[in-house]
């Protein structure tokens, strides 16, 4: 989702008074995007100020001997969801400011702020589509609009029995010649007092908040004393993903045991295979693709070693199960017993060399180390149960694995993890779905009455064709699921939000579109991974 949405949720609301160029907008005949109030040049705002997107799409034309009517008004979106799926992004172009100075900060910083996109009127005349969305901007330079259509009419919304369509990207016309020049340009003012700006970035408190809205920027723009202060390791591309309003700290494993075995000695995960690729490098104690010379298949995609989980995770599992896991490898149908994290001979590259100098952070643990030294003797509990979200699917259904008879065997959970969204996304009905999760999250306050909850999100999805066309993938079919399932958690369960979407929807297109980054099924690349466990470790840890 967009970053600080509702931050912005009036902004396009007081920019509709240029309805005259609406109603000339909506006559074109391919689909147009502009920034609201660009026209005679760039939009010229400060940081933290909102920028208002229009998008306007005519309506499809029907070509008898290739496109069917009948089967493609078949489609329909979620309720309250785009029939037409846009993918619309800021993207800074250059970090010059008026006075033609560039900030060395945000040099080919390519910064994104990607835009949710909402229907506000359709024209009956014409058929058209007009959507509007708004997003925050707060680091300074020019912005350019990326806008692109991935999917018309709901489509992007297969349900079960229908054919998932072939996904293709349509640009969206941005510099339009209509009585003004709109050129769908945006340029932030640079204030060096504002609290945002990167060279302030140290003063900034810890982040809390799983859900953080952040950008990416180059590692190589960022001072060099920063790799010693926070998690910082890079994406393939070179960039670190950087919150706007609360700093990451580079927490070790050992802290992070540390932490848990005094605040949450016993964790139940619920999760699918996303969960199961989560895990490993909490089980290898950081340890787990963390070098450029690992990167191989593993790292990109395929989480099935078989020194991790046994060969029956990977086959059909007829009658579900909880797993106890460990970093040691013990019996295969055991897995792992205590999680015992102990240190690995081999060097970390990136260690922390000391603690934080600009922090007074006070619970690190009386014999805090960096990775790669000898680590004290903590450990916590942690149960997971392979789960396929609301389905009820090879032998696997919420409704029979959560009870209180199912977990009396195992130590009551101080904290509880639910994953879920990707196999409902590619096999279920959203219909159902919204009225399950209601139903599941009642069930988890019944079952677990005393204990905390953390809610995973979806991963992100974008700008790809499902590996199966039984998989009925899309980037917003993902997202509404995702959004239904997180209202539900806050409201009934109080869920902590734990955001592993976020951070990928704001990357460059470029680096969204990169085949190698979501290669096989909905897993993300391991660089991806290792970041969205330090925000899930810092969220607990820093609190």
């Amino acid at each position: 989702m967009a970053a600080n949405t509702n931050a912005c949720a009036y902004t396009c609301k007081e920019a509709r008074r240029d309805s005259a160029q609406i109603r000339l907008l909506e006559r074109s005949t391919e689909p147009i995007a502009y920034v609201v109030g660009s026209s005679h040049g760039a939009k010229v705002v400060t940081p933290g100020q909102c920028v208002c997107v229009r998008a306007v799409v005519p309506a499809l034309s029907f070509d008898t001997e290739t496109t069917n009517q009948a089967n493609v008004e078949a489609y329909k979106p979620v309720p309250g969801w785009p029939a037409d799926s846009l993918i619309v992004d800021l993207v800074m172009q250059s970090s010059q400011n008026s006075a033609g100075v560039h900030d060395p900060l945000y040099i080919d910083a390519r910064v994104t702020v990607s835009v949710d996109m909402r229907a506000v009127a359709r024209n009956q005349d014409y058929g058209s589509r007009v959507y509007e969305g708004s997003a925050q901007v707060f680091d300074p330079g020019e912005y350019a609009l990326d806008a692109r259509i991935e999917y018309r009419n709901g489509q992007w919304n297969a349900e079960p029995g229908q054919f998932m369509p072939e996904f293709h990207e349509t640009r969206m016309r941005t510099t339009l010649l209509i009585n003004t020049l709109v050129q769908s340009v945006v340029r932030v003012e640079r204030d060096l007092k504002h609290p945002t700006y990167l060279r302030r970035h140290q003063n900034l408190p810890l982040c809390t908040d799983g859900a953080a809205s952040g950008r990416w920027i180059p590692e190589k723009n960022l001072p060099a004393p920063w790799k010693q202060w926070q998690y910082m390791s890079p994406a393939e591309d070179g960039r670190v993903w950087v919150p706007y309003h609360c700093r990451l700290r580079r927490i070790s494993h050992a802290e992070f045991v540390f932490h848990m075995s005094r605040n949450w000695p016993s964790v139940h995960w619920y999760g699918d295979s996303n969960s199961r690729r989560t895990l490993q490098p909490i089980v290898q104690a950081g340890q787990w693709c963390h070098t450029n010379t690992s990167m191989q298949v593993d790292c990109l995609c395929n989480d099935t070693p078989k020194d991790l989980f046994p060969s029956e995770w990977y086959a059909h599992m007829p009658v579900p199960r909880w797993y106890r896991v460990h970093t040691q490898g013990v019996r295969s149908d055991e897995i792992f017993a205590d999680l015992r994290l102990k240190a690995q001979p081999r060097t970390d590259p990136r260690p922390i060399l000391d603690k934080d100098p600009i922090d007074n952070h006070t619970l690190y643990g009386p014999d805090y180390v960096p990775p790669g030294y000898r680590l004290r003797d903590d450990y916590f509990d942690l149960y997971y149960l392979f789960t396929r979200g609301t389905l009820d699917m090879d032998g696997s259904h919420w409704m029979r694995d959560i009870t209180q008879a199912a977990i009396a065997p195992y130590p009551s959970a101080d904290l509880v993890i639910f994953q879920m969204i990707t196999w409902d996304v590619a096999f279920g009905s959203y219909a159902v779905f919204a009225r399950s999760v209601e139903l599941l999250a009642r069930r988890l306050r019944h079952v677990y009455p005393h204990s905390q909850f953390v809610y995973r999100t979806s991963p992100y999805w974008c700008c790809r064709n499902t590996d199966s066309q039984q998989k009925k993938y899309s980037r917003l079919r993902f997202a509404s699921f995702d959004a239904h399932a997180r209202a539900v958690f806050r409201h009934i369960l109080r869920a902590r939000i734990w955001d592993v979407s976020g951070p990928s929807s704001q990357r460059p297109p470029k680096a969204k579109r990169n085949p190698e980054n979501m290669p096989c099924s909905a897993h993300s690349r391991s660089e991806l991974v290792h970041l969205d466990n330090q925000i899930f470790i810092n969220m607990l840890v820093n609190d």
